[in-house]
């Protein structure tokens, strides 16, 4: 590695669900204040098929790292409202793979839906093995990504799973460590093809016409609070004294 201790967030997309880019923000900080080197890089969208452009981006992530030399990587979707210690707590646990555990407060059909893991894991229960994981947020070791097939990432979280599996590896679950999401796990083999369809007509036309949600905390007060919003309104977790011009921190 070029730096160990070194992170890679790396975000599969940027149409950011309300509340998610700050979060993000803050928890990078929070991990690079407790001595980790952070960098962070939104993913290009490289498919206008939405299951293809999630696979296509998560395998870009996994190249990025490499070819970056960090020693972790952490793919977050847009969807997730990250914690200020999310990371730290994953990073804790020194496994090759640990994602938090997922609550989507908003489900209302789990049937259709489906569950979030396999076998289905309750909170405060430790680190756990399982058999898969929704995706929404995962840490690596980047050298796993040196014999995973690039095919990996084509498939379900199931099929995700089996390929790690192949190569000697597990998913763990911190179920101590939770992470909310703004809407479940897209379960397209439960929809009818019309519903397909028009989901991804809505999320071509987001992708051309949606304003990227990077806004600050509601209630930031760029005078007072460490963080920094640039012209275009885009906020940055950092220290107030350096985004004032005051000093290094």
């Amino acid at each position: 590695h070029i730096k160990p201790q070194s992170v890679l967030v790396a975000a599969i997309g940027n149409l950011w669900s309300p509340n998610t880019w700050w979060r993000l923000q803050d928890m990078m900080y929070a991990t690079a204040k407790a001595g980790y080197s952070v960098s962070f890089h939104e993913m290009g969208d490289a498919n206008i098929l939405a299951v293809e452009a999630i696979a296509m981006m998560r395998w870009q992530a996994s190249m990025l790292a490499r070819d970056g030399g960090v020693e972790w990587v952490l793919m977050v979707d847009n969807d997730a409202l990250l914690e200020k210690d999310t990371l730290v707590r994953l990073l804790s646990h020194d496994r090759p793979v640990v994602y938090p555990l997922l609550n989507d407060p908003t489900r209302t059909e789990p049937g259709i839906l489906g569950p979030l893991s396999d076998p289905p894991l309750q909170r405060g229960c430790g680190l756990k093995p399982v058999r898969w994981a929704a995706m929404s947020v995962m840490l690596f070791n980047a050298r796993i990504f040196n014999v995973l097939e690039p095919t990996a990432w084509r498939g379900n979280d199931w099929l995700f799973s089996q390929a790690l599996h192949h190569i000697g590896h597990r998913i763990y679950v911190d179920t101590d460590t939770v992470v909310n999401v703004t809407k479940g796990p897209a379960r397209e083999g439960s929809l009818s093809l019309d519903a397909v369809l028009a989901g991804r007509r809505r999320l071509r036309r987001r992708l051309r016409e949606e304003e990227r949600d990077r806004r600050p905390p509601l209630g930031f007060n760029p005078e007072t609070d460490d963080g920094y919003q640039d012209a275009h309104g885009t906020y940055y977790a950092m220290d107030g004294k350096v985004a004032r011009g005051g000093g290094n921190g």
